[in-house]
């Protein structure tokens, strides 16, 4: 998803959304970022989905970016999240 099609959503314009994200210290591609992070962390958890799949809900490129992305929100791959939620 985009700034532009959730500003239009809003129905605000895309500098009206941008201002109301810096006044309470935030940009889109954070806001963003933690969706992705929630919905992987649950689909992971609370699902058998593929790891691809997952991925390209999210709207990553491929698997790689996904796997990327992930590790940089909680320092394991999704495989190596998913083994270990498993073991608990």
């Amino acid at each position: 998803m985009y700034c532009s099609e959730v500003a239009e959503a809003l129905h605000v314009s895309v500098r009206t959304l941008s201002r109301h994200l810096q006044l309470e210290g935030t940009r889109f591609q954070a806001v963003k970022d933690e969706y992705r992070r929630d919905y992987a962390i649950q689909a992971l958890t609370r699902s058998q989905r593929t790891l691809s799949s997952i991925a390209e809900t999210l709207g990553f490129e491929d698997l790689a970016c996904f796997s990327r992305a992930f590790k940089q929100w909680t320092g394991n791959s999704p495989a190596a999240y998913r083994k270990a939620q498993a073991t608990r």
